[in-house]
């Protein structure tokens, strides 16, 4: 081959490579950022069904999601609001695992991105602090303000069920649980803040609004509770 004909194929080459390069330098256009509820509801529900017992995940967050993205090992970067936190459940003998770390990517209202360490102390973990060190992972919000002001993200106040001992904020998916008084029958049943209760004795709350608060109150102190990821607790009970 000549020199001509090197030179030639060498820019034949260059051109068809440009326009790869270029497209992966093009800026990712997020979707609306999500609630914290909202988020947390998606990727709870997808962590969970990823356990051999899904109603047994115990989930723990690092903090709140950051706008970018995350480097899978040996894939490609993947960019939507990231966060991490850590998971533990049932295996096939019945009993716990152990935790392990997790990171999720959301965009556009589902997971892009998930995935968990194969053991405690792993890849993502090392990230994930290394995340959270960095201050990427804003704080957690306080689930000890019971305060029936409107939040300052628009999402509806706080209403505090007396029957119940929850205080609880409404979202799309459900009755998002705030605060937990000490020995009421939610204390009792172990729930939590950051729990979220998607039927109350069988009636869905998907879509209900403010009403859902009501519902849940309604109910008294022994109704039945479904959670995000499919578990199912009776007010009143222990675990």
């Amino acid at each position: 081959m000549t020199r001509a004909s090197h030179l030639l194929l060498g820019a034949a080459l260059t051109l068809i490579a440009a326009p790869a390069a270029a497209r992966d330098k093009v800026e990712h256009l997020y979707g609306p950022p999500p609630e914290w509820e909202q988020y947390r509801s998606i990727a709870e529900a997808d962590i969970a069904r990823r356990l051999v017992d899904p109603e047994s995940a115990r989930i723990t967050w690092l903090g709140r999601y950051h706008k970018g993205g995350w480097k899978p090992f040996l894939q490609g970067r993947v960019a939507g609001y990231v966060a991490c936190g850590t998971v533990n459940g049932r295996n096939r003998m019945g009993g716990y695992a152990g935790a392990v770390s997790f990171v999720t990517v959301i965009d556009y209202g589902r997971v892009i991105f998930a995935e968990l360490d194969t053991r405690a102390g792993g890849m993502i973990a090392e990230s994930c602090n290394k995340a959270l060190a960095a201050g990427l992972l804003p704080p957690l919000p306080d689930p000890t303000d019971t305060s029936a002001s409107p939040a300052a993200d628009g999402s509806p106040s706080a209403t505090i069920s007396n029957a119940s001992g929850l205080t609880l904020r409404a979202m799309p998916d459900g009755a998002y649980i705030t605060a937990v008084a000490p020995g009421s029958p939610a204390a009792a049943a172990a729930l939590a803040p950051g729990m979220v209760i998607t039927s109350v004795n069988a009636i869905p709350l998907a879509g209900m609004g403010d009403a859902m608060l009501k519902v849940v109150d309604a109910a008294g102190g022994n109704a039945a509770l479904a959670l995000v990821g499919g578990r199912t607790i009776k007010l009143g009970s222990r675990p």
